[in-house]
C-alpha cells in the first residue's frame, strides 16, 4: 500500500482554467499561496470590473484578490488596474501601485494587532498580467500573472506562477 504524497509548491496550485471555477493560486517566494479562511470575515476570493464615474474616480477599474487567513495574521494578494479597459488576449505590465492608468500587483501581511506590511509593484519592481479569458456576458475573467514587489523597507517579495479563474462583479 502506498501513502499519497502531499503536493507542495507548484503542484499544489489549482490548474489554469477558463471556466469561472473560482480558483486562485501562486507561489510567494517559492511557497504555495491559495485562498483559505472563512467568508464570515469577508470573502477569501473576490473580483470586480466596474466603470466608475465619480469626482474621485473615473474609468474602468479591475481587481482580483485572494486572502489566506492564518491564526495570528492574514496574507492577501491582489492584481488590479486603475482606469484601464481589460481585453482578452492582452498582456499588461504590473507597476506603480496605485497610479491612474496603471496595472499593479500587491502582497499584504496583516497581523491580528493591525500591523500591515505592504509589498507593491513600482517602476523598479514589476510584473505581468495576461488575460486569457474575458467573458463579459458570463462575467468570467481568467489569467496568469507574476510580479516582484517591494515594501517601504526595501524588502522584496517574488510572486510567480500566478493563475486565477473567477466570476467578477460589475
Amino acid at each position: 500500500m502506498q501513502c499519497k504524497k502531499d503536493q507542495t509548491g507548484i503542484d499544489s496550485l489549482p490548474p489554469a482554467t477558463q471556466e469561472g471555477k473560482e480558483t486562485f493560486g501562486c507561489l510567494v517566494n517559492g511557497e504555495a499561496f491559495t485562498p483559505k479562511g472563512s467568508n464570515l470575515g469577508g470573502p477569501v476570493l473576490s473580483s470586480y470590473y466596474q466603470y466608475l464615474n465619480s469626482p474621485t474616480a473615473q474609468g474602468y477599474f479591475f481587481n482580483v484578490s485572494a486572502d489566506r487567513k492564518e491564526s495570528s495574521f492574514s496574507k492577501s494578494i491582489s492584481i488590479g488596474a486603475n482606469d484601464i479597459i481589460i481585453k482578452q488576449g492582452m498582456k499588461y505590465q504590473l507597476k506603480n501601485y496605485p497610479i491612474k492608468n496603471e496595472t499593479y500587483g500587491r502582497f499584504l501581511i496583516v497581523s491580528d494587532l493591525g500591523e500591515i506590511n505592504q509589498y507593491a509593484t513600482v517602476n523598479d519592481y514589476k510584473g505581468e498580467l495576461f488575460i486569457s479569458k474575458f467573458d463579459e456576458t458570463n462575467q468570467i475573467v481568467s489569467g496568469t500573472f507574476w510580479f516582484d514587489a517591494v515594501n517601504d523597507k526595501g524588502e522584496k517579495v517574488e510572486v510567480r506562477e500566478g493563475r486565477f479563474d473567477v466570476h467578477y462583479v460589475k
